[in-house]
């Protein structure tokens, strides 16, 4: 598992270093996205994030509740259509995984209102990636014969 997670380090950060050596990169063309967000919702409110996600991407979101009063929530996702495809269950974590065939924008949704008082603090989590594109990548990464050994030498 170490070296899996130190695989994927290395490749990140490789992909980060190609980027910044290419001009005309641009965020859209990136193989995959990760955000990571501390939320605060009131009591009683909701709260919505919308996310792009490319046709033939994948979507995947993960809530948790850090602190605050029962520690659960709510966690809905619609699709670009506006179709709930993960409707609202009252718990302290919750997660969507979909394949996205024809992309567009997501909206995450964070229910609070069941709450009448007590405010949350969430951890949301979101990525879209394509693991066509990242397949390429990674194989482009060994076909040049680039590992950490050899990543950490050169540095």
């Amino acid at each position: 598992m170490a070296i899996w997670r130190t695989y994927l380090t290395l490749a990140f950060l490789l992909f980060i270093l190609t980027v910044r050596a290419t001009e005309d990169w641009a965020f859209d063309n990136a193989p995959g996205i990760a955000m990571e967000y501390k939320v605060h919702i009131d009591a009683g409110k909701e709260d919505c994030y919308y996310q792009y996600v490319h046709p033939a991407a994948t979507i995947y979101v993960n809530m948790q509740v850090l602190k605050g009063g029962d520690g659960m929530a709510g966690l809905a996702v619609r699709n670009p259509k506006g179709e709930i495809v993960h409707p609202y269950t009252w718990k302290q974590s919750s997660e969507y995984e979909e394949n996205s065939q024809t992309g567009g924008y997501y909206a995450v949704c964070i229910d609070n209102q069941f709450s009448r008082f007590a405010a949350k603090l969430i951890n949301l989590y979101m990525t879209t990636f394509r693991y066509d594109l990242w397949e390429k990548y990674t194989q482009e990464l060994e076909d040049l014969d680039i590992s950490v050994t050899n990543f950490t030498v050169s540095i």
